[in-house]
């Protein structure tokens, strides 16, 4: 991930300005070895071999990290990914200090991509220096992870997205909690044009119940928007084997947003479980639901 996030040096790169909300910048080619570790050499080897650049976005309350690929603007449409949880807890009852992914799915699926835009944002305090995770508050990759004030961050970065890449409309993706946001997002946006999501707790409070788990009661839940959603066209993906995120959960959101008359499929996809194997079966995904028509 780029060294910008040190805030202390800017590396050179062109500024791209939201007005009065937020800029995305490009960051250097430096090497990160040493900065954030073993966890941001895994991101950027995989952006690397997509032709994929990093950035962050300053939304204010966050900066934001991320990578992008922008090779016709005149297409018009942007796709977007949002990183799932990350490394949220250490083990059942340990939480993580630094939610920074170990495997960054959603980075995955956005180097599959085959669109001309593209872009892949990571959630607030992922791949952050010492510095700056040490003024971040674990909730939000805890009971706040979706919090309303994380969801209005989330929103400004993607307006920078949007404003950097020319576009005029937004396909978005998300992977597990990613997923959330991006429904959120959607519920949110005039500018949303298809939702994608993949193994995502879209009902979070059937999946805190039924896994018992602690409530996320600092969280906005994805399916108390399926009024605002619903509009969307959108598809989204249970793993077959996936014991963290259960085919019910996802299943009774996407029963929700038919219910009320929305464009919406539910798949589950063999020889998946919640972590595997969401990149290998992605380009067949991505032909038979989700490509345009």
């Amino acid at each position: 991930m780029p060294r910008k996030l040190r805030r202390k040096a800017r590396p050179r790169g062109r500024a791209f300005f939201v007005p009065a909300v937020a800029m995305l910048l490009l960051a250097g080619c430096e090497s990160v070895t040493g900065v954030f570790g073993e966890r941001a050499d895994v991101a950027a080897h995989i952006a690397s071999g997509a032709k994929m650049e990093p950035f962050f976005v300053e939304t204010g309350r966050f900066e934001l990290a991320g990578y992008k690929r922008f090779r016709d603007p005149s297409s018009r449409e942007v796709s977007i990914y949002i990183e799932g949880d990350g490394l949220a807890f250490l083990d059942a009852t340990t939480i993580s200090r630094d939610p920074t992914p170990s495997d960054p799915v959603s980075l995955r699926l956005a180097a599959a991509d085959p669109s001309a835009n593209v872009a892949y944002l990571a959630r607030p305090c992922q791949y952050q220096t010492a510095e700056r995770l040490s003024g971040c508050s674990y909730a939000y990759w805890t009971n706040a992870r979706f919090a309303p004030e994380l969801v209005k961050e989330m929103n400004v970065a993607v307006n920078a997205i949007v404003a950097a890449s020319g576009a005029a409309r937004v396909r978005l993706y998300g992977y597990s909690g990613g997923g959330v946001i991006a429904a959120l997002l959607a519920g949110q946006r005039a500018d949303v044009v298809f939702l994608a999501t993949a193994a995502a707790p879209l009902d979070h409070g059937e999946w805190t119940r039924i896994g018992r788990y602690s409530p996320l009661d600092r969280s906005l839940d994805a399916i108390d928007w399926v009024q605002a959603i619903k509009r969307v066209p959108q598809v989204h993906f249970a793993g077959a084997e996936d014991r963290l995120v259960p085919s019910s959960v996802i299943k009774r959101f996407a029963d929700r947003v038919r219910a009320e008359g929305g464009d919406v499929a539910f798949v589950t996809v063999p020889g998946t479980d919640h972590y595997c194997c969401w990149d290998d079966v992605w380009p067949a995904l991505y032909r038979e639901w989700v490509r345009k028509p």
